[in-house]
């Protein structure tokens, strides 16, 4: 064991810590956040739209209304990849510290061009939402990424044209973006039209099988779930934010399989995905990083400890809300080897219990709809799931399951803890 904690300590943890601090991959994180609002307003119109209430459902249809939903649905939560592009170049153009919204503009004119459109009977042609959309979400980053290097090269090789001094600054950015830009969308255009004479046919379906194809086989399984939630929970042990380094990676993945879930309730079809964001979000990791609603819990009702008992009235209600730094920090959890086997196995039983609750039908799928990372459980499993007692029940279960994972760890850290304040409160007299 001290070998063990020695290798996360000294080793995992700084990888970590370097891995989270990574130019392109800060740059996806930060980039793809600003697509969240659009992601978490479209989904509040499909809940409303799904809510579970056949009388309210029909009047939504005998009204129109419910096309009216479907449309904002479309125009917030169908236009991620596309923010998501501008988003990723913007933040890595900026810590190359050259314009941001240049190569942002040039990001999304680019992945646009990548984009294969539509064409009605009449001949107007137009793209379509799906490819700016979840659809879409791996040419977006990978459009972001090559726009804001191709960009920055050119900007610090000083090959651009500039203008007077006297000329505004906006003028002059302007000016100055237009050997890139050239540069740029001639690029793009030659590789759509390249990937157009082979049977792919576009970038979307290039980079679906390049890239989806094998992050679909970790992100989509439950054994590449495992492994997932396992980096993950190892990560946020050693003190690192496991978010900011598996889910980097993995949550494009998870949000194109809401994306696609989103899709087919929309058109009347079988959900096709279990593992999407919120199975991830709000089943797997209820509590925060390590599914730490069971510890929260035992602090809150069963300290002995003093210390333990004041934590748990100040950690208590936000685990609920899945903030649990200060149980992570406090507690400690971060580094504290009784506590590895739960921080470990409570996120793992976590998605087994959801998964194959889902498989056997007998929880709904989630059906594409976000909910913020800090719903608690019972109402955000509701929603979720389209409005469902089943997963609300789901989730308490899963409570339960956390805590009875966490008990008897706790328990032993608690007498610890308790011993440790009796001996120096006798010290004292």
């Amino acid at each position: 064991m001290h070998k063990f904690m020695d290798f996360l300590q000294n080793k995992l943890a700084p990888f970590g810590e370097k891995v989270s601090k990574q130019r392109h991959l800060k740059a996806l994180r930060e980039g793809f956040m600003l697509a969240m609002p659009l992601v978490l307003i479209g989904s509040l119109f499909q809940v409303i739209a799904s809510f579970p209430l056949e009388s309210f459902t029909k009047w939504l249809h005998q009204t129109g209304l419910d096309l009216i939903f479907n449309n904002l649905i479309s125009n917030s939560f169908g236009l991620i990849a596309l923010l998501t592009c501008f988003g990723v170049a913007y933040r890595l153009a900026t810590s190359y510290k050259v314009d941001g919204l240049s190569a942002g503009a040039l990001a999304v004119a680019s992945m646009l061009l990548a984009t294969p459109s539509i064409t009605d009977k009449a001949g107007v042609a137009g793209i379509p939402y799906p490819g700016i959309g979840g659809r879409g979400l791996f040419t977006a980053i990978i459009v972001g990424l090559v726009t804001a290097e191709i960009f920055r090269w050119f900007i610090q090789k000083d090959i651009t044209i500039k203008m007077p001094d006297s000329v505004p600054e906006v003028v002059g950015k302007s000016f100055m973006a237009l050997v890139p830009g050239a540069v740029i969308l001639t690029f793009f255009e030659a590789i759509t039209w390249g990937i157009s004479l082979t049977p792919i046919g576009n970038l979307n379906n290039l980079l679906g099988i390049v890239i989806g194809t094998p992050l679909g086989l970790i992100g989509g399984t439950l054994i590449g779930t495992f492994i997932a939630i396992l980096l993950n929970s190892l990560f946020w042990f050693c003190g690192v934010n496991g978010g900011q380094v598996v889910n980097t990676v993995m949550q494009p993945v998870w949000l194109q399989a809401a994306t696609a879930n989103l899709a087919a309730w929309q058109a009347g079809k079988a959900l096709p995905n279990i593992i999407t964001l919120p199975f991830i979000d709000l089943f797997v990791y209820i509590g925060g990083g390590g599914a730490t609603i069971g510890l929260a819990l035992c602090l809150m009702f069963l300290s002995k400890s003093k210390e333990y008992k004041v934590l748990g009235k100040a950690a208590g209600i936000p685990a609920f809300f899945n903030i649990n730094t200060a149980i992570l920090f406090s507690f400690p959890t971060v580094l504290n080897p009784i506590m590895l086997i739960p921080f470990l196995l409570a996120p793992v039983t976590n998605a087994v219990i959801t998964y194959f609750a889902m498989a056997l039908h007998l929880v709904p799928l989630t059906t594409g709809a976000i909910m913020p990372w800090t719903m608690p459980p019972i109402i955000g499993g509701f929603f979720a799931c389209g409005g469902s007692w089943a997963a609300a029940i789901l989730q308490l279960v899963l409570v339960i399951v956390s805590f009875f994972i966490y008990y008897p760890f706790f328990k032993a850290a608690d007498a610890a803890r308790l011993k440790a304040e009796m001996e120096k409160s006798d010290n004292r007299r």
